[in-house]
């Protein structure tokens, strides 16, 4: 048998992550369950690693044996029934430990020494609605009513990315919260982001250099809270009704551009930048004063031209023009490599269990199994990305493994030092 992914994988997360170890702290609010609360959670997070698509597989998985061998001898194996009860009353304050603790050892082994982008550390900030139901609802859900008077019911958290290069790891996530003491709204997503950079900052202190949000974001308040935490922000702006705005704009009719350069692309189409660059521009309602920066792109793809133009604003007064532009742009990475990951390869918009420990369980099982494997891909892996890897392809080959593993093999998770 050739090199094994799946023995590299649970050796390196136990080794370098010491997940074994984060596990067995795990509280077990059971009451005399013949079940380990360590097998329960091995299975689940294993699972979501190897991107589980529903309970409903997860169980086939569970009758069909396709555990065994990376599960100690003898252990038994819980049923879908247990799982699930277990998650609806879990240690999530133990969970959210053990995710905080991966990214502390991050932080600690220097994954990020060299920032995220030219130097600097980068975090983009958004919110994600997970799923909506207009039949089920827990006491924590949010909700809408449609014009046909029909109202549904959803989830929605705000999430903490790393962009600008891999691995890309979700630092931290805040559920928003429902209509509490007779208000009619729920809580808004600039709210939860507040919370959650406080949380952040926290546990991690400087855990960003800039922090980057999309134009919801273009607010006073979230901008005064980001500086409060010594960090800077970075905003796209969109609303032209703004006074800022129409300041900038009016500034920049009449004159060139400050900056202007040439990012070449494949098949020999390009892009030309021209950036108008200023500073001290008042937010409204507030003494801070921002920096602002209009971009024009000149989009050139074989004998077509497109324009586009976009507006930032900063209280990061020296990072160049250039790195703020791709800032910008790398504030996708949110969408692309994480939401749209999530989605679409992780069923992160599928309800695994509905109820109100039980969702915010599910989903840090999630981000913690998300986190493990882009380290493993991009940290144990030796050049993942230079060799146009795909991740579907070694989760498949793990998947595989699990079968033709030699049963004298001891999965280190499990192994008492």
């Amino acid at each position: 048998m050739g090199k094994s992914y799946l023995k590299q994988l649970l050796t390196y997360i136990n080794k370098v992550y010491h997940i074994g170890e984060k596990i067995n702290t795990l509280e077990d609010k059971r009451i005399k369950s013949p079940i380990k609360i360590t097998t329960i959670t091995f299975v689940v997070l294993f699972g979501f690693m190897l991107q589980i698509r529903s309970f409903n597989r997860l169980n086939h998985w569970l009758e069909k044996d396709k555990f065994k061998k990376v599960l100690p001898k003898k252990t038994k194996i819980p049923r879908i029934d247990a799982v699930r009860r277990c998650l609806s009353d879990f240690d999530l304050e133990g969970l959210n430990n053990v995710h905080t603790d991966i990214v502390k050892t991050t932080i600690k082994n220097k994954v990020f020494r060299t920032g995220t982008l030219d130097g600097l550390k980068i975090v983009a900030i958004d919110g994600v609605e997970l799923f909506e139901s207009a039949k089920k609802c827990c006491e924590n859900c949010l909700s809408r009513t449609h014009k046909n008077g029909v109202t549904h019911y959803f989830h929605r958290t705000v999430v903490c990315v790393t962009v600008g290069s891999d691995p890309h790891i979700i630092l931290g996530q805040e559920m928003l919260e429902p209509k509490k003491d007779g208000s009619k709204k729920d809580e808004g997503e600039i709210t939860g982001g507040k919370r959650l950079i406080k949380d952040l900052y926290k546990q991690y202190h400087h855990f960003a250099d800039i922090i980057v949000a999309d134009a919801l974001y273009c607010k006073s308040t979230w901008i005064k809270e980001v500086l409060s935490i010594g960090m800077n922000a970075v905003v796209r702006v969109k609303d032209e009704r703004l006074n800022i705005v129409k300041d900038a704009l009016a500034l920049f009719k009449y004159r060139e551009a400050d900056e202007r350069w040439t990012v070449k692309k494949k098949n020999n189409n390009y892009t030309i930048i021209k950036a108008w660059d200023e500073d001290h521009f008042e937010m409204p309602a507030s003494d801070i004063k921002v920096r602002f920066i209009k971009f024009v792109e000149q989009i050139h793809t074989g004998d077509s031209v497109e324009i586009k133009e976009a507006w930032i604003i900063t209280t990061d007064k020296f990072t160049s023009v250039k790195n703020l532009w791709l800032i910008m742009h790398k504030r996708w990475d949110i969408e692309n490599n994480a939401f749209h990951q999530l989605k679409t390869e992780w069923h992160l918009d599928h309800c695994f269990l509905h109820g109100p420990t039980g969702i915010e369980t599910v989903l840090m099982f999630i981000i913690i199994a998300f986190n493990l494997m882009q380290l493993y891909f991009f940290k144990c892996i030796r050049s993942f990305r230079k060799k146009c890897m795909l991740q579907i392809d070694i989760i498949e080959d793990i998947r595989d493994e699990r079968f033709m593993i030699e049963d004298s093999w001891d999965n280190p998770l499990f192994v008492k030092t």
